[in-house]
């Protein structure tokens, strides 16, 4: 079976996390060098930075936001794997009418592919039982599902790299047939190591 990473384009950011966005604060009992932000607690707050909408879109912090028109099409084509919450818009540019902009959903992926395959050669760094905390290394061979514990959601993710959404082949068709704007696929098996990006 084929997988793909879904590729989201950042060049020309039309979306933010807004300020009033806030995080819970995790600090470990064990080793100050763990304190960390957890799970955001409120509602995704948004800054429209341009006026051009797209149906795809990814924050500084890798919040995904789909259109109305986007959930439209998940719906009707009946994916699985994920569900919305609300977003909250709380700036947009000069000019633009509020009322041209789309319903915005969070979109968070539900789907579990379970720990990638051996073969991904990603390995355990780090797992502190006091606080959590978990790091894995890079991964050498690309993104390898394991369809042993792939649960078969159109939508997942794999235990070590949980901001890497990842699709199966009916739902790289699906996106592609309805032309969603701004998303695009690798096979998650041939993905690299981010250039510059320094591996855990």
């Amino acid at each position: 079976m084929m997988f793909y990473k879904v590729l989201i384009d950042r060049d020309k950011t039309l979306i933010e996390g807004a300020k009033e966005n806030d995080w819970e604060g995790i600090v470990c009992p064990a080793d100050p060098g763990h304190q960390r932000a957890g799970r955001r607690v409120t509602t995704l707050h948004l800054d429209i930075i341009r006026s051009k909408i797209v149906d795809v879109s990814r924050t500084m912090l890798s919040d995904l936001v789909i259109t109305n028109h986007a959930l439209n099409v998940l719906k009707t084509e009946g994916l699985s794997g994920f569900t919305v919450e609300p977003t909250e818009i709380e700036s947009y540019p000069k000019g633009l009418d509020p009322q041209s902009i789309p319903k915005l959903w969070e979109f968070v992926v539900t789907g579990e592919g379970g720990h990638a395959h051996p073969d991904s050669g990603i390995v355990l760094r780090r797992k502190c039982d006091a606080c959590g905390l978990v790091r894995y290394s890079a991964f050498e061979n690309g993104i390898i599902v394991d369809e042993a514990t792939y649960d078969g959601s159109d939508f997942f993710t794999v235990t070590e790299y949980p901001k890497y959404i990842l699709v199966n082949e009916r739902t790289k068709s699906v996106l592609e047939k309805h032309h969603l704007t701004n998303v695009g696929f690798i096979e998650s098996s041939k993905l690299q190591w981010p250039d510059g990006v320094i591996k855990p």
